[in-house]
């Protein structure tokens, strides 16, 4: 009986939590400035809103979420690279510092492949004139 009451109780707590959607009014103005959670939580947001009937979605909803898939920002931001992570930076930089020491390694391996190739040329003109003696 006690497990009743609270269940009905957890159930009538948990059914007055409503969802409050996020703000979508100017959201092309306000979106630089908007912390990153905020933009996940309303990318998320019109995503399951665009899963209905687009005939029953608020006329600012549908604006936001074609700013969202189409508006500039990321990669098609004026700003080019103003939205990299440092993160990005970092793993950027070190796989060239990784591409250039591979270079330089390839290029003193070539090196040293033509001279033990130039001595082994020496070696075997030295050992076909010996052989012709």
């Amino acid at each position: 009986m006690l497990t009743r009451v609270n269940r009905r109780a957890q159930a009538k707590w948990l059914s007055s939590i409503t969802y409050t959607p996020p703000d979508l009014a100017d959201l092309p103005k306000r979106w630089p400035k908007i912390s990153p959670p905020v933009k996940e939580e309303i990318i998320e947001y019109l995503t399951w809103r665009m899963e209905d009937d687009w005939r029953h979605i608020p006329f600012k909803e549908i604006r936001a979420s074609y700013f969202v898939s189409y508006g500039e920002w990321g990669p098609r931001s004026s700003a080019g690279d103003a939205q990299v992570s440092p993160t990005f930076l970092i793993y950027k930089g070190l796989f060239n510092a990784l591409l250039f020491i591979a270079l330089g390694v390839s290029v003193l391996n070539i090196k040293r492949d033509k001279s033990v190739d130039s001595a082994l040329n020496r070696l075997k003109s030295l050992e076909s004139r010996s052989e012709t003696q």
